[in-house]
């Protein structure tokens, strides 16, 4: 049985580089920027919220795979 692997560097990599160019561009544009309005919108624990989401997603999705595993290897008897 293959495992399957999940890399997610290179996800982040080419996210924080469109971020980068994105954000190098705006300033470029502009000389100062105030980002009160975007900085004010949310605060810590909406983060905290949205990160602990993310986080329970992949934990589902590792404990499903961990399942499905070992169902298998019951089934075959190993």
């Amino acid at each position: 049985m293959k495992k399957l692997k999940f890399n997610l560097k290179p996800v982040a990599a080419a996210v924080g580089a469109t971020a980068l160019t994105l954000a190098s561009g705006a300033v470029m544009a502009q000389e100062a920027i105030d980002l009160t309005a975007i900085t004010s919108a949310f605060s810590a624990s909406d983060v905290i919220t949205a990160v602990m989401a993310v986080a329970g997603v992949l934990a589902a999705i590792y404990a499903t795979m961990t399942a499905a595993r070992m169902a298998l290897r019951w089934i075959r008897g190993g």
